[in-house]
């Protein structure tokens, strides 16, 4: 009888995950026609001169440039710079973001200290404040890990602040009521409630950096894919141009791929609750 009903609970799950092997097979499956399909078409328009190459360049070029600058030790210096700044500015930008939001979000004193200052700066462009951060920290890469840092922080922030808003009041009642402290409170209530925002700021925050450590080396530096693109754009160079922005495109896709499925793997009842 026993073996009957696993049997029978257990029958139903395989159609069920074939069918999401199918759907992520089909998924693939369009991806990479469309893809193909993207590359056939812009290779054609620029062979047949229905728009000047000068100006968009082909596929086949951009392949042959990127692999003339991958035999040079300029690219990887510069890459190495950038994905220096890029980590450095943004781990920052995580630890202070989450562990300021943790407090705005729960101290309503400190959110209103800190919440009108924040909020100006937010609404500050980056650009205006970049000859700041120069003059502050130099030239080097200091100032293009502070200009990561102040782009990848405000997702990250607000989101925490959101998440632990929005975390069950009767959640925290219940856990002050047995004797929780303000340290358990956090490890235990706000930081495990607030985590699928937290996670979201971050992967918004990773976008963030990548378009700081760009803008920030394309305005004053001497290495760097920033400067790179910077410098190619300006010499007409653009099957060069178009590589590097697909390598900046590449390290933005994985990186949010990454923090995608971390999300998935740390809050699997998510998926649950929206497929319910």
């Amino acid at each position: 009888m026993g073996l009957k009903t696993e049997i029978a609970t257990a029958a139903p799950v395989q159609p069920a995950a074939k069918g999401m092997l199918r759907n992520i097979t089909s998924r693939v499956k369009w991806g990479i026609g469309s893809v193909l399909v993207f590359l056939l078409s812009w290779e054609f328009v620029a062979a047949l001169r229905l728009v000047d190459p000068q100006y968009i360049s082909q596929p086949s070029h951009v392949v042959g440039a990127g692999i003339k600058l991958l035999v040079t030790g300029d690219f990887y210096y510069s890459a190495y710079i950038s994905l220096v700044e890029l980590v450095t500015g943004f781990i920052l930008a995580v630890l202070v973001g989450v562990a300021l939001g943790l407090l705005m979000g729960h101290y309503r004193i400190i959110g209103g200290l800190f919440d009108p200052m924040l909020m100006a700066l937010y609404a500050t462009p980056r650009m205006a404040m970049i000859p700041l951060f120069v003059i502050w920290f130099g030239v080097g890469m200091g100032s293009k890990i502070f200009v990561v840092f102040i782009g990848a922080l405000f997702p990250v922030l607000i989101n925490t602040i959101t998440g632990i808003r929005q975390v069950d009041r009767i959640l925290i009642r219940a856990a002050r009521s047995y004797g929780a402290t303000e340290w358990q409170l956090f490890t235990k209530v706000f930081l495990p409630g607030a985590l699928p925002a937290i996670l979201t700021g971050i992967r918004l925050g990773w976008g963030r950096g990548i378009l700081g450590v760009v803008i920030g080396e394309m305005y004053v530096a001497m290495a760097g894919l920033g400067y790179m693109i910077s410098t190619a754009g300006n010499a007409m160079q653009t099957d060069r141009l178009f590589f590097l922005i697909l390598i900046v495109a590449g390290i933005g896709f994985l990186g949010t791929s990454a923090f995608q499925r971390l999300e998935q793997k740390l809050t699997p009842y998510r998926e649950e609750q929206q497929g319910a």
